[in-house]
């Protein structure tokens, strides 16, 4: 499909990025620091992943993300904006070697655009108002021709590294001026305000990712983020789209997915370093998340590393 000229631009651009740094099939870092480029050739299996706060930019083919039982599709020309660390499990749905998926990333510094909204004079978009219990922490918003020109300067940029440096900072700036002005600005200026529900279960999300290892205390995250336990419940499970507990248990399996294939230790080992107290609970939990048993997983990763 052809969007106009600075679209084709742009891809041409990120194509040729992907090919300067020798990148095949994957996410892959760049120069300027925070930012990646997508390129997958087919379509993917699932992915288990964490965002940070983050804007992702789909140019061709389509991508979804699964946060607990909620699934967020989108395709190109259209980006995914999102406001706390969140475990997500993502599939690239549409890809081809004729039509690969290409995707850039950004990650959102929420304290920067804080400081940007006291210098916005003019209202930022209405914004869709938050339903029951808070705003999700991500939404999808559609990619216009000044986002388009802004992920431009980006990408060339790194043909040029002695200027990033200077301009990024900017560039940067002029996206999350752009995303505030936009006519989903309000969803964005709620995530970033400091005393807003988002930020204050970011703050709660901030010690079950330090302590996950350790029994969650859900009457100290209530207290952390200022609300009390019924009101921190509804709010953390409708940004995140899990209660506490599932997102502290998707950490600890991922964290001892990672120990099993990283540093070879044994299921056992791996569940109790990560705050299990019950192997056998591990096991199960293990395999209806990943879809395979830790003795599978440990298979697939050295496998993995052979080829």
């Amino acid at each position: 499909m052809d969007f106009g000229p600075k679209y084709n631009e742009l891809k041409t651009s990120l194509s040729a990025c992907l090919q300067s740094i020798g990148a095949e099939n994957g996410v892959h870092e760049t120069a300027i620091d925070g930012v990646m480029v997508m390129r997958e050739t087919e379509p993917t299996g699932l992915v288990h992943m964490m965002y940070r706060p983050v804007l992702c930019l789909v140019l061709q083919g389509a991508k979804q993300v699964t946060v607990g039982t909620q699934t967020t599709r989108f395709h190109a020309m259209q980006s995914l904006i999102v406001s706390v660390d969140l475990p997500v499990i993502g599939k690239v749905t549409d890809a081809s070697k004729t039509e690969p998926f290409l995707g850039l990333s950004i990650d959102i510094d929420l304290a920067e655009i804080r400081d940007l909204l006291g210098e916005i004079d003019q209202p930022v978009g209405d914004g869709a108002a938050p339903g029951k219990g808070g705003q999700p922490a991500l939404y999808i918003e559609n990619v216009d021709d000044v986002m388009l020109d802004c992920a431009g300067r980006i990408l060339q940029l790194m043909q040029r590294p002695q200027a990033i440096s200077v301009l990024y900072p900017l560039i940067r700036r002029e996206i999350y001026f752009w995303l505030l002005s936009g006519p989903q600005g309000n969803i964005l200026r709620r995530m970033s305000l400091p005393d807003g529900h988002t930020q204050r279960i970011a703050r709660a999300i901030h010690k079950i990712r330090s302590d996950y290892s350790e029994s969650l205390r859900i009457d100290q995250l209530a207290d952390m983020a200022g609300m009390s336990v019924s009101s921190f419940h509804q709010h953390f499970k409708s940004l995140t789209g899990m209660t506490p507990l599932q997102y502290q248990k998707e950490l600890r399996l991922r964290e001892a997915r990672h120990l099993m294939g990283a540093r070879a230790l044994s299921a056992t080992e791996a569940a109790y370093e990560v705050g299990y107290e019950s192997s056998s609970q591990f096991s199960r939990e293990f395999a209806r998340l990943f879809g395979m048993t830790p003795r599978q997983s440990m298979a697939e990763y050295r496998a993995a590393g052979a080829s």
